[in-house]
């Protein structure tokens, strides 16, 4: 039997290693789109990659979020570094998944223009950025040191809101997803 602690390290690193590659993927897919690099037939190959490994890593995900709090000594988030791990992931798992469904929703046509292309490539970096901060946090929580230690981020200040903001939060991004929805969906009547 394997432990949580083995899990959480295999499964971290499948998480680390493909949104790296999608972040890489999706870089240089922007820059293809953008004519920055010279090889257009490069940009369907970087969009696959991209987010494939997007899924891939959205899909190691919660292995990783649950072997994780399995795994941590204690009696589960008690700590600043774990409660802000939970966080930077839940918000990278938002930014994926959000790219993932309007890359299926739309197709292509999220890189047909340059605005299009720097938002949906952007939700895609911040997804990588997110998850990768999540793994620099876990450095810092199990050695006491991570590859972003130059860099002094606060990884035990934990950023909380009082209820009314959260709730004020809850009620706008769950008005932007149905507004969003049905401008996507329009009803269609006959006249």
């Amino acid at each position: 039997m394997i432990s949580p602690g083995t899990f959480h390290v295999v499964t971290t690193e499948l998480v680390v290693g493909a949104f790296s590659v999608a972040g890489l993927s999706f870089t240089l897919c922007i820059l293809t789109h953008l004519g920055i690099l010279k090889r257009p037939l490069w940009a369907t190959m970087f969009d696959h990659i991209a987010h494939f490994t997007l899924a891939f890593g959205l899909a190691a995900t919660p292995f990783a979020i649950l072997s994780g709090l399995s795994s941590a000594p204690g009696e589960g988030l008690n700590s600043p570094i774990l409660v802000n791990k939970m966080f930077l992931s839940m918000t990278g798992f938002g930014f994926a998944l959000g790219c993932l469904l309007s890359r299926w929703r739309l197709g292509n046509k999220v890189w047909s223009s340059t605005k299009s292309l720097l938002l949906h490539g952007s939700s895609g970096l911040a997804a990588v950025g997110s998850m990768l901060l999540t793994a620099s946090a876990g450095g810092t929580f199990a050695r006491g040191e991570s590859l972003l230690d130059m860099f002094h981020l606060p990884y035990e200040e934990v950023l909380l809101f009082p209820v009314l903001i959260s709730a004020i939060g809850l009620l706008l991004g769950a008005t932007m997803l149905v507004l969003s929805w049905k401008r996507m969906n329009p009803s269609s009547s006959v006249h």
